[in-house]
């Protein structure tokens, strides 16, 4: 099992967003989400139209937040190519408050370029800060981390 996102490089403007996160096909993706206030309930992740059970693991020991974790299998991916990107829509459904969306943009590399997944910033943690709208059917978010 790898971890998730595995690298990160900044792009500038020539894509759509100034980061690419680097993964590799065939392989199996740590998906841990870490959740504040501990009251929230969600029970699974679309990461790209894949959709990833999320299974509750414990509260953090200061007792902040919960831990959710799944498995994340690119298997079946088709590699991207050279020199494109491709934006993945992340979907969270929570119950009560609504739903988290978000796209990252991603290069998928086979295994014969796995040396380019090492390339750029690592990084393990996307941390984000939303809120539900009015309506209480979306998050906003105010604020993407890449820690």
């Amino acid at each position: 099992t790898s971890v998730l996102l595995k690298g990160i490089v900044v792009d500038g403007q020539r894509f759509g967003q100034n980061r690419t996160i680097k993964l590799l096909t065939g392989s199996s993706y740590k998906v841990e989400v870490k959740i504040k206030p501990t009251t929230l309930q969600v029970e699974n992740i679309s990461i790209g139209g894949v959709l990833v059970p999320l299974e509750l693991k414990c509260k953090e020991p200061d007792g902040e937040r919960v831990v959710y974790t799944g498995i994340y299998d690119t298997e079946g991916v088709a590699p991207t190519k050279s020199g494109e990107r491709q934006p993945i829509q992340i979907t969270m459904p929570f119950t009560d408050i609504g739903t988290f969306e978000t796209v990252w943009q991603v290069k998928f590399y086979n295994y014969h370029k796995r040396d380019h997944c090492q390339w750029g910033s690592p990084f393990s943690v996307i941390e984000y800060e939303c809120k539900p709208n009015e309506t209480r059917s979306l998050m906003w978010v105010n604020k993407e981390s890449f820690l």
